[in-house]
C-alpha cells in the first residue's frame, strides 16, 4: 500500500507573476512585473519598522534598502501584502498581533495567499526565509517568484508545523523530497542552483493550503517574516554521545535517559541551535536538551535539525529492546503469562511481540473467504473488512453455518504451522492454543441478535515444532459498506456519470465539470480527460450517484490503479479522488466545486481515511495532466476496482 500526498498535478496552476503590495492581486502584478523589469524593489530593512504603503515597487519604510541583506516584515506588514499566485488575502488582527492569510482562489487544489514586496537577493550568499506561524489550517506553501521566469519555484510544500519555521530557501529548493519528486520548475537537481552568484529580483508566495475534502477555507496565522541575506550558510548537523555504536544506539525498555548533543556545520556558524525529534515517540522520545527516553520495544530514529536552517539534518538509529532477544529466553516468557481471556500480561506480550528475536519472523497466513469478509493489505498488514449486516438473512445464514460460541467465526490458516503452539493477543486478551488446521477469529455475536463484531486487532506468536518462533497480525475491522466498483460498475451510467454541459438544466453541478472520456479495455477501466476546447488546464472525469455514509464516522477509500501514464519524466498524470458534499435533503449541494481528498501520480494501492463533513456526497474521479509548468492533453489513468466504506 502507498501512502503519500503529492504536491504535482494542481488543477488550473496559473504562471505566477511577481506581485508588489497593493492589496490588489490584478493591478499589483503589472505593477510587479515592471518592478522587476527596472530592478526596483520594495522591502524594509533590518535597520527600521516596516509599514505597507501600497505602492508597487516603492519602500515600505523610510529606511528601505534593495539591497538588505536583511528584511523584516511585522504582523501589521504581512496584513498589507498583496495577492499571490495562486490568489489570496490577509489583513492584521490586532487582537491575537499576528496576519491572517486567506486562500481566495476555489479553482485550484484549495491554496493560495499572498506575495512578499520584490526585492533583490544576492546567491553568491546564502538566503534564509524564515517566518513565524502562531496558526495553520491545515497547510501551507512557500514559493520563490523569479524575475523573468513564469513559474515559481517550490521552497517548503504540504507543511503544518507551527513555531519558527527557517530555511536556506537553495538548500530547501534543492531537498530530496522535491528531487526525488522532479517538481517543476527544476531549480537545479544535476546542476545546482540555477542563480548561484547572481544578484536578481524575487519575491516569496506565502500560500495557505486547506484541508482536503473539507471545505475550500484555507487560513495561515504568522506573526513575522523575516528574510536574511547576510549569513552563513548550514552545511551540517553532527550530533554526539558515547552510548551511539555503530550509528545506533540500543538500550532495554526503560533505560535511564541518555544525553546527546549536537554542532551545526561549520563550527563558525553563531546559531548552533538545533531542533530535535523522534521519528516514533511510542518506542523512544527526545526532550527539546536532546535527552533521549527509551519507551517502547522496537526500532526509531531521532532526528536534530539546525533551527537556522532546517532543511539540514542528522539522525541516530534508536534500538529499544525488551530483554527477551534470546528465543530460549522469549520462549520462557510466553510459557509464563496468563491466558484464557486474560488482560493482565498484555502489555508484556506487546513487549515480546515488538522483540526482533531473529531476521526471519513473519508467519504467512491466508482468511478464509465469506460473503460478509473481504481482505487488503494496509502498512504491511492484512486488514479483514466485516462487512456483517444482522439485517441480511443470506449472512446469518451463512454465521449460522460458521457458528463458534457465542458467535461466528472465520479461519486464519496459518502456512506450515502443524503442531505449533499459538500464543493469542485478540484485542488485549490473551489465549494460547494448539494449531491443529487453522484458528478462528470471530466476526459476528449473538447475545440475543446478531451484531458484527467490534473492531480489533490479533496478534500471534507461534511456536512451531521446530523450535522456531514466528508471527503475525491482523485487524478485524467492523465496516459499513458505502460503494464497491468494479471497472464494469464504473462503465454503468446509473452508477457513474460523465458530466455533459447540454444537460445543465438537469443537474447543473455534476454537469458543469470537466468530463472524460472511458472505456472497458483487458478488463480494466480507462479513464482519459476530455476537458472542453476552449478550456486551458488538462482534467476531467466521471461522477458517482450520490452516497452515503455513517453519521459521525470515518471513510475510507480504497483505489487500485492499475497504470497511470506521462508527457515525459517530469509531467506526469495524477489520479485524483474529488468530493462534492450534498446538503441533507441530498439534493443542494453545499459547494460546487469537489474537493480532493486523495491522489497521486505513482501506479498502487492507496487508502486513505476521512471524516466527512456532510454524510451525502459525490465522488468525482478524476485524470489530471495539470501538471506543474505544463498541460497533457492525453493524460490517462488505468483503474482496477474502488471501494469505500464507513468505519463503524
Amino acid at each position: 500500500m502507498k501512502r503519500k500526498t503529492w504536491i504535482l498535478g494542481l488543477i488550473g496552476l496559473a504562471s505566477l507573476a511577481l506581485v508588489a503590495c497593493n492589496g490588489n492581486a490584478s493591478s499589483s502584478e503589472s505593477a510587479a512585473s515592471s518592478a522587476a523589469s527596472s530592478g526596483e524593489t520594495s522591502a524594509s530593512a533590518t535597520s527600521g519598522t516596516s509599514s505597507s504603503n501600497g505602492s508597487a515597487g516603492s519602500s515600505l519604510g523610510s529606511s528601505a534598502n534593495s539591497q538588505g541583506p536583511v528584511w523584516n516584515y511585522s504582523a501589521r506588514d504581512i496584513g498589507n501584502f498583496g495577492s499571490g499566485t495562486p490568489s489570496g488575502s490577509a489583513h492584521y488582527d490586532s487582537l491575537n498581533d499576528y496576519a491572517v492569510i486567506w486562500n481566495t482562489d476555489a479553482s485550484l487544489d484549495n491554496y493560495g495567499g499572498v506575495q512578499t514586496p520584490t526585492i533583490a537577493l544576492n546567491f553568491s550568499k546564502a538566503v534564509y526565509f524564515e517566518m513565524e506561524v502562531k496558526n495553520v489550517l491545515t497547510e501551507y506553501i512557500v514559493k520563490l517568484a523569479v524575475a523573468g521566469q513564469s513559474e515559481s519555484y517550490y521552497v517548503l510544500a504540504d507543511e503544518s508545523a507551527t513555531g519558527i519555521i527557517s530555511v536556506n530557501i537553495v538548500n530547501a529548493m534543492l531537498c530530496a523530497k522535491f528531487r526525488a519528486r522532479n517538481t517543476q520548475p527544476d531549480p537545479g537537481y544535476s546542476s545546482g542552483w540555477a542563480y548561484a552568484g547572481q544578484t536578481v529580483n524575487c519575491a516569496f508566495n506565502i500560500l495557505a493550503k486547506g484541508p482536503d475534502g473539507v471545505s475550500q477555507t484555507a487560513e495561515l496565522d504568522l506573526g513575522y517574516v523575516k528574510i536574511s541575506n547576510d549569513l552563513e550558510a548550514v552545511t551540517g548537523v553532527d550530533i554526539a554521545a558515547s552510548a551511539i555504536q555503530g550509528g545506533t544506539i540500543s538500550k532495554l525498555k526503560g533505560s535511564a535517559a541518555v544525553a546527546l548533543s549536537a554542532s551545526v556545520l561549520p563550527s563558525t556558524i553563531a546559531n548552533q541551535n538545533v531542533l530535535w525529534q523522534s521519528a516514533d515517540e511510542s518506542i523512544a522520545s527526545v526532550d527539546s536538551s536532546g535527552n533521549v527516553s527509551f519507551v517502547g520495544v522496537g526500532t526509531t530514529e531521532i532526528n536534530a535539525e539546525s533551527s537556522l536552517d532546517q532543511s539540514i539534518s542528522s539522525s541516530v538509529a534508536i534500538d529499544v529492546l525488551s530483554g527477551y532477544e534470546n528465543v530460549s529466553d522469549l520462549k520462557t516468557a510466553l510459557a509464563g503469562l496468563t491466558y484464557n481471556g486474560s488482560a493482565v500480561n498484555a502489555a508484556l506480550f506487546d513487549d515480546l511481540y515488538a522483540t526482533a528475536w531473529a531476521t526471519s519472523m513473519n508467519q504467512a497466513a491466508t482468511f478464509q473467504t465469506l460473503s460478509a469478509l473481504a481482505t487488503h493489505a494496509e502498512t504491511g498488514e492484512t486488514v479483514v473488512e466485516n462487512y456483517f449486516d444482522p439485517t441480511n438473512p443470506s449472512e446469518v445464514s451463512e454465521a449460522l453455518s460458521h457458528a463458534s460460541g457465542s458467535g461466528a467465526s472465520f479461519v486464519v490458516t496459518l502456512a506450515s504451522s502443524s503442531s505449533a503452539l499459538v500464543y493469542r493477543s485478540i484485542g488485549g486478551k490473551l489465549y494460547s492454543e494448539a494449531y491443529s488446521s487453522g484458528l478462528k477469529a470471530s466476526y459476528a455475536t449473538l447475545s440475543g441478535s446478531w451484531a458484527a463484531t467490534g473492531s480489533y486487532v490479533e496478534k500471534d506468536i507461534v511456536a512451531k515444532a521446530d523450535g522456531t518462533l514466528t508471527k503475525c497480525s491482523f485487524e478485524v475491522r467492523d465496516v459499513a459498506s458505502i460503494g464497491n466498483y468494479l471497472p464494469a460498475d464504473m462503465m454503468d451510467s446509473s452508477q457513474w456519470v460523465i458530466p455533459d454541459r447540454t444537460k445543465l438544466s438537469q443537474d447543473s453541478t455534476v454537469n458543469a465539470l470537466s468530463p472524460a472520456t472511458r472505456s472497458l479495455v483487458g478488463g480494466q477501466l480507462v479513464l482519459q480527460q476530455n476537458k472542453y476546447p476552449e478550456s486551458k488546464y488538462c482534467f476531467g472525469g466521471i461522477v458517482s450517484k450520490l452516497l452515503t455514509s455513517v453519521s459521525g464516522k470515518a471513510v475510507q477509500t480504497l483505489i487500485n490503479v492499475a497504470s497511470t501514464n506521462e508527457m515525459n519524466a517530469y509531467v506526469k498524470t495524477m489520479w485524483e479522488i474529488r468530493i462534492l458534499y450534498y446538503e441533507d435533503d441530498k439534493v443542494t449541494p453545499v459547494s460546487t466545486t469537489p474537493i480532493k481528498i486523495d491522489g497521486d501520480n505513482e501506479s498502487g494501492f492507496f487508502v486513505h481515511t476521512f471524516t466527512p463533513t456532510h454524510n451525502n456526497f459525490r465522488l468525482y474521479l478524476v485524470a489530471n495532466g495539470s501538471d506543474i509548468g505544463a498541460q497533457f492533453p492525453d493524460a490517462e489513468i488505468v483503474l482496477s476496482s474502488l471501494k469505500l466504506y464507513s468505519v463503524m
